[in-house]
């Protein structure tokens, strides 16, 4: 049988952009999954899973209301609350959110050559404004 593959040469700043994205992919998914399942689980829940199961199907403003009584804007309620299984497993979806930015960045440091640093700096700074500011 023959073999067909090939070593490719990769450099520094590849591997540093990979090895980035692998970790810090699966930091998020262990992060987002362990809390889930004791959420599942009955663990800590800040939303009882009976609540969210009979409210879901509504707009976002009047489920917040009808589970926790109170409007909720922004994100900062994951931060409120991580005492909570399902706060924490946000978390792990942000850390999923943030990992391409993290690989960038990764990648921008073990540059060779300035333009590439240059070019991997822009790219990040495009992801952040891409996800900070909404577009219409």
């Amino acid at each position: 049988m023959k073999d067909n593959n090939k070593n490719a040469a990769v450099d520094k700043m590849g591997l540093f952009f990979g090895k980035a994205m692998v970790i810090f992919t699966i930091a998020g998914i262990i992060v987002m999954v362990v809390p889930a399942i004791a959420y599942f689980l009955g663990y800590k829940q800040f939303i009882p899973h009976d609540e969210v199961v009979r409210y879901w199907a509504n707009p976002v403003a009047k489920f917040w209301m009808l589970t926790k009584g109170a409007p909720v804007h922004g994100y900062g309620w994951i931060f409120d609350n991580l005492g909570y299984s399902d706060s924490v497993s946000m978390i792990g979806v942000m850390l999923l959110l943030v990992t391409p930015l993290f690989a960038m960045i990764a990648a921008a440091i073990k540059a060779s050559g300035g333009i590439f640093r240059f070019l991997f700096f822009v790219s990040a700074i495009e992801f952040i404004v891409s996800v900070v500011f909404k577009m219409n």
